[in-house]
């Protein structure tokens, strides 16, 4: 018994170590950090709407420090050499101070995005957490955010496998620009995916569409009729 007790120690000890080699060195307990892993992408297109000329992404960082009661200041820069947008000509970093009110755990980078008609196909723009008086960089697998920039329409995550066989079936640009003119929706991700739609008005709009082109047949891509996935 007291060489099992010795051997999960050891593991846990083991553990623990692993997770403090990411913020190895830094003698504050105040961390920041963007809420997606680094290798994740927030994506902007402008193809949802012709007449938009630009927009805002909010990129979320949150904290692993105690709460204060007063407003604290972190850093965060734009990455140049790992970036293919140009500030100034596909977006525009916030003016003001980037703060994390006082009794808050949570922040937003708020990156206004810019349509370049000279644009092909996508940009990429990277921001890296940086240090700071009140925080220092979390984890390393979270010290970047990344927007991609396009004019082009793009497959949004949650047209999942789940919507190809359940939802609204197969996807296609076609169809999901139909779907945006016709419904005036373009995320539906749900709450239990980080999202803010509920299950019973996915499936409304869903229904809604299917019933819209039952009314309006319309051609896909591929020549064939547009068809819905869902039974209802």
């Amino acid at each position: 018994m007291k060489i099992l007790y010795v051997i999960i120690m050891m593991l846990f000890l083991g553990m623990m170590s692993c997770s403090e080699d990411n913020l190895k060195g830094y003698s504050s307990s105040n961390y920041i950090q963007f809420d997606k892993l680094s290798k994740d992408s927030t994506v902007f297109s402008f193809a949802y709407d012709e007449t938009l000329e630009s927009g805002t992404v909010a990129l979320k960082l949150v904290m692993i420090s105690p709460l204060v009661d007063r407003d604290r200041k972190y850093n965060v820069k734009f990455l140049q050499d790992e970036s293919s947008a140009q500030a100034g000509e596909d977006f525009e970093m916030p003016a003001e101070e980037q703060v994390i009110a006082a009794n808050d755990s949570v922040a937003y980078l708020n990156v206004t995005v810019t349509r370049n008609e000279a644009l092909k196909g996508s940009v990429l723009a990277v921001f890296e957490v940086q240090g700071s008086d009140d925080f220092m960089p979390g984890i390393e697998a979270n010290r970047k955010g990344r927007i991609f920039i396009t004019n082009q329409l793009t497959r949004p995550g949650w047209w999942n496998d789940w919507h190809e066989a359940n939802g609204l079936g197969t996807y296609s640009d076609l169809k999901y620009q139909t779907f945006i003119r016709e419904i005036g929706v373009t995320d539906m991700t749900l709450e239990a995916d980080g999202g803010e739609m509920n299950y019973s008005t996915m499936r409304a709009y869903v229904l809604q569409f299917k019933y819209w082109l039952q009314e309006h047949p319309t051609e896909d891509e591929d020549g064939s009729l547009m068809k819905v996935a869902m039974r209802g």
